[in-house]
């Protein structure tokens, strides 16, 4: 079951899922280009923060789309949050994000997978044409084994200058450990002496 919008804006809207493996969320973003002033920046991220902390540490998180980042190729700087298959290198705004996910326990799925170097890329430069790595998967560090893989389509037709980032996700359902039940006791009734012979008697 999905439930309504929450939280909507311009540049974040989520919606929560209601599963058989418990709820999940769903983050689309839309994250401000790296020109904007700090202080502007500031205030998205704040806004993001947010709403990764109302969310309870045992629900399923996903955040998606156009961070507008690029958190590079560095795993041992951000050994929690980078696989080992990213591209590219940090900006500014992929410094941000990445505090973010440092703060929070997430992950940048995309660098996780070995996957070939154009998948790995979903926008292209208008001006120099170099393919840079700005659209994102990101979830909890400690779920990134339910995520199969995380890929770019570049012959997808999306209306857009960016490719299309699709990710696979196989979520589990939650094992409920029920309290274990106290033994029963048997009860053997006692026969009365003159049972025997009132079964005797009832017979004739």
């Amino acid at each position: 079951m999905v439930e309504s919008p929450i939280n909507g804006s311009y540049h974040i809207l989520s919606i929560k899922l209601r599963t058989v493996t418990g709820p999940v969320h769903l983050f689309s973003v839309y994250a401000l280009t790296l020109h904007l002033k700090a202080d502007i920046k500031d205030t998205f991220y704040e806004e993001i923060q947010s709403d990764i902390r109302r969310i309870s540490q045992n629900e399923h998180i996903f955040l998606m789309r156009d961070f507008n980042a690029r958190v590079g190729a560095d795993h041992n700087s951000s050994p929690s949050c980078l696989g080992k298959h990213g591209t590219g290198k940090i900006n500014e705004n992929g410094q941000r994000l990445l505090e973010i996910c440092n703060y929070n326990n997430l992950c940048i799925t995309n660098t996780f997978f070995n996957t070939k170097p154009c998948h790995k890329v979903s926008w292209k430069h208008p001006r120099s044409h170099r393919w840079h790595q700005l659209d994102l998967v990101i979830t909890r560090r400690n779920a990134i084994n339910s995520v199969l893989s995380t890929r770019s389509y570049h012959s997808a037709d999306c209306d857009t200058d960016h490719s299309l980032i699709c990710g696979k996700v196989r979520l589990k359902i939650k094992t409920l450990h029920h309290s274990k039940r106290k033994g029963c006791h048997t009860l053997t009734p006692k026969i009365p002496p003159n049972q025997k012979w009132y079964n005797r008697s009832a017979i004739h």
